[in-house]
């Protein structure tokens, strides 16, 4: 044996393995799969606590797992690319081996072997993973990968509660965020350049989304803990159609006037919070030019449900079940997108020939309907910078004009919920005032 061969170096073949040193970084590479395997057999391991088949694959076999491909990713460089792929074939095949072995004959795999096979695999490629140079992507999916599998059952029962109509919805919602809207052009069309496909239905996603999670709150959490989550998770959906539940609803129950229109008050400062949200998403200056006046009138709104909450803490709305069509259509998807559209067109157009009047009434009218269309719309066109003056007050106009129309449906119910709705909405009117002055005096 030669100097070279007795040392800590050896030499296998063309392929050189120097062990002469201790390698940190590889070592900590190892631990971190190992941990992975660990992590991950932690959930195998404490099911099988509830289950009569102890031959279940456990803690110590899932961290050999992830181990194994941490070793399989260290060897990849030196004994070739063959490695990985042979180590996870081999695992598949000792692990279908052994499940078959402990299975009756003649049947097919359990539900749960088939979720403990795929994670004993995902298990070793994480291991893998880890000691290629993602760490922290490892980690975290396999984070991800434990907390799938232990929210097997809230899954399970989650989905069984879908309607055919929401499932519908759900598939919609997916195939415009992330089937359409990868492909769509991101460049301007059509008069002034202000048709971009992309972005426009960048802003019906942004809009779906914001409703789905509304909805589907709503749907989870239901009436039964009061109109208050209910004006919440409302006010995220769609303030003005809140507002119309809730005006239907004391003028059915009058007796429940003063709770209600807490959840209606709720709503609009809800809207009131998310206009600042949509404008600092795309143009954070315009978000703190509006921050102050919004503010002031949803702590306004805020001061008027917990002194309704206060006093109503003892009652109760009634056994009523406040609830809300499916917020996801494509026919509504694709009106909001012609609506902004729409308004993008005219927004340049009267900005171009009247000036700021022109976008002025524009706000005004579009406001009737929605404030998120015209928020966008001129987030949009303050991106780049400039003088704030005029999409601050083309906002606020929309938010009067749609506070009057809610005003309207307010009215016609009559009663309390009038009474106390309309007076939040009118305080939080005179604080938005405020807002607007102490705002021109700080300039």
């Amino acid at each position: 044996m030669d100097a070279e061969q007795a040392g800590t170096g050896a030499v296998v073949g063309n392929m050189d393995f120097d062990f002469s040193h201790f390698d940190l970084r590889l070592a900590t590479e190892l631990i971190v799969a190992l941990a992975i395997g660990l992590l991950i057999g932690l959930d195998r391991e404490w099911r099988k606590q509830d289950s009569d088949d102890h031959a279940r694959i456990g803690i110590r076999t899932f961290g050999f797992m992830g181990l194994l491909g941490g070793l399989a990713g260290t060897l990849h460089s030196s004994l070739g690319p063959w490695v990985s792929p042979a180590a996870l074939l081999a695992l598949a095949i000792l692990l279908i081996s052994d499940r078959r072995a402990n299975g009756k004959p003649g049947t097919a795999l359990l539900t749960e072997d088939m979720t403990t096979l795929v994670a004993a695999l995902v298990t070793a490629l994480l291991g893998m993973l880890a000691t290629t140079g993602a760490i922290e992507l490892a980690v975290a999916c396999a984070v991800i990968v434990v907390a799938l599998l232990y929210a097997k059952p809230a899954l399970h029962g989650m989905v069984s509660k879908l309607t055919e109509a929401e499932l519908k919805a759900t598939v919609r919602f997916l195939v415009i965020s992330l089937v359409i809207l990868p492909v769509l052009p991101d460049q301007g069309y059509g008069p002034y350049q202000a048709l971009n496909p992309r972005s426009t239905w960048l802003m019906v996603v942004m809009i779906s989304a914001m409703s789905f999670i509304g909805y589907f709150a709503i749907r989870a959490l239901g009436a039964a803990i009061g109109v208050l989550a209910t004006g919440f998770f409302g006010g995220m959906v769609s303030s003005t159609a809140t507002t119309m539940t809730f005006a239907k609803l004391a003028s059915e129950t009058p007796a429940h006037g003063r709770m209600l229109a807490a959840g209606a008050i709720l709503a609009n400062a809800i809207m009131a919070a998310r206009v600042v949200i949509l404008a600092a998403i795309l143009a954070p200056p315009l978000a703190m030019a509006l921050a102050l006046t919004l503010g002031l009138a949803t702590a306004t709104a805020a001061g008027f449900v917990a002194f309704i909450w206060y006093r109503s803490r003892r009652g109760k709305v009634g056994a009523e079940t406040i609830t809300f069509a499916n917020p996801f259509e494509l026919g509504q998807a694709i009106k909001f997108a012609l609506l902004l559209a729409v308004i993008l067109v005219l927004e340049r157009f009267l900005s171009d020939k009247f000036g700021a009047t022109g976008l002025y009434v524009l706000a005004g009218i579009s406001g009737l309907a929605d404030v998120d269309a015209i928020t966008l719309s001129v987030a949009r066109g303050v991106e780049g910078g400039g003088d704030l003056t005029g999409p601050v007050i083309a906002i606020l106009l929309a938010v009067a004009s749609n506070t009057l129309v809610k005003g309207s449906f307010i009215l016609r119910a009559g009663g309390a919920f009038a009474g106390w709705s309309l007076a939040a909405l009118a305080a939080m009117t005179v604080a938005a005032a405020l807002g607007v002055g102490l705002h021109l005096v700080s300039l």
